[in-house]
């Protein structure tokens, strides 16, 4: 159980990063222009969506409460919104509101999980 708890904090760290990503660095970028350019690293938004993904997508596979709909849906939506983000320039859709409603939606998911076994827990 511990080792599930401490996943989906992780997974709930990394989806609220990408949301700091993708919200804080254009208002930093504007400040200061060594942060414009980290934006546009590429690698930064892989590595970040990747972290987010392969953590929240082994939390089925772990636990028998991560099977449950409560949490699959809104992971499996995050997921699929984060991974589309990453297609977002070649389809003409927005990469930010992509990631931003997936992360947010990744990070509500795991969030809840953990209310709920805490709430066991007491």
């Amino acid at each position: 159980m511990q080792s599930t708890v401490n996943t989906d904090r992780a997974a709930a760290a990394f989806s609220i990063i990408c949301i700091a990503h993708c919200l804080a660095l254009p208002v930093l970028a504007f400040a200061l222009p060594v942060a414009g350019t980290l934006a546009e690293v590429e690698a930064i938004h892989i590595t970040f969506a990747i972290l987010a993904i392969v953590t929240s997508a082994s939390i089925p596979l772990r636990s028998a409460d991560g099977r449950t709909a409560m949490f699959l849906i809104p992971a499996s939506l995050g997921i699929g919104l984060i991974t589309s983000a990453l297609f977002a320039d070649a389809l003409g859709l927005s990469e930010t509101a992509m990631t931003v409603s997936g992360a947010l939606l990744l990070s509500f998911a795991h969030l809840r999980r953990l209310r709920a076994q805490h709430t066991v827990a007491d």
